[in-house]
């Protein structure tokens, strides 16, 4: 189970209690893979585990499992139509993202982190549209779109985090156009932002914004049975779009720290989703 008061919490809390343990298990597979890039220092190494996990998923599909989670998976209840387990491109999508972490710390220009990012968060979206059973083409895409823009906001809001650790999540043309320095991230003057700072914020905060909101609407666009199978994933998404309304009204202070809504917040934010009173 996600930890209490987390996003993830609420939106398992908002699934229907039959496909809980699939969405948990999904979201524990994840979490087992996505400490790779974090805990392992070698590349060689991180990428071959990552490999191995590639093979794996493979081989558990054809009833072949070895990992304790992929064996869980495969004694869990089978899932009725219209939900379905992930095929295994979205699992290894997911890999392939990871194992781009490993030896890519910087990124050239947006369209390849706006790829790393469909590839990661949103085909784990995708994945978890299929097991709540909104798997026509049109409610993956919505999935995968505002699985997108979810990455792009967790980006935001652990920017300065993720500098000290190495990564930065900033393409070098988007850098470039707002005059701000890799090291002005990763290394912050604790009295002056970089000059380039508040553009440069409100660029990636727009873009998260945008991305979000452009999957809420496609979510919207579906049949009833398809938008409202998705609940889980809008819970998400509102609480994400809270949440970069705070770091816009922090400023600076994402680079020196994690800007995070409260629990009694998100649980608030959850509820109101699932009343229907935040509308998409």
């Amino acid at each position: 189970m996600p930890r209490p008061g987390s996003s993830l919490y609420h939106a398992l809390r908002s699934a229907p209690p039959a496909l809980r343990p699939a969405l948990q298990l999904w979201l524990q597979w994840w979490h087992e893979v996505s400490r790779i890039p974090l805990e392992v220092s070698d590349a060689g190494v991180a990428e071959s585990k990552l490999q191995w996990w590639a093979k794996e998923v493979r081989d558990s599909l054809h009833g072949h499992a070895q990992h304790p989670l992929m064996q869980a998976r495969a004694a869990l209840p089978a899932l009725t139509e219209p939900s379905c387990w992930p095929e295994a491109s979205l699992w290894t999508q997911q890999l392939e993202g990871l194992i781009q972490l490993v030896h890519q710390t910087r990124w050239l220009d947006d369209a390849a982190l706006q790829r790393h990012n469909r590839l990661s968060t949103g085909a784990a979206l995708e994945g978890a549209a299929c097991i709540l059973g909104a798997s026509s083409l049109s409610a993956r895409s919505a999935a995968c779109l505002l699985g997108t823009g979810l990455r792009q906001s967790h980006q935001v809001a652990r920017l300065g985090l993720d500098a000290r650790l190495g990564w930065i999540h900033v393409p070098i043309d988007v850098l470039q156009t707002h005059d701000v320095r890799a090291h002005q991230l990763s290394k912050p003057d604790a009295d002056q932002p970089p000059t380039g700072w508040s553009g440069l914020l409100q660029h990636l905060i727009g873009q998260a914004r945008a991305s979000i909101e452009q999957g809420l609407d496609a979510i919207r666009a579906l049949p009833a049975e398809e938008a409202q199978a998705l609940l889980p994933l809008r819970v998400l998404a509102h609480i994400h779009l809270a949440q970069l309304q705070e770091i816009a009204a922090k400023g600076d202070r994402i680079l020196h720290e994690r800007v995070l809504l409260t629990p009694l917040r998100k649980w608030w934010i959850s509820q109101r989703v699932q009343w229907g009173w935040l509308r998409d």
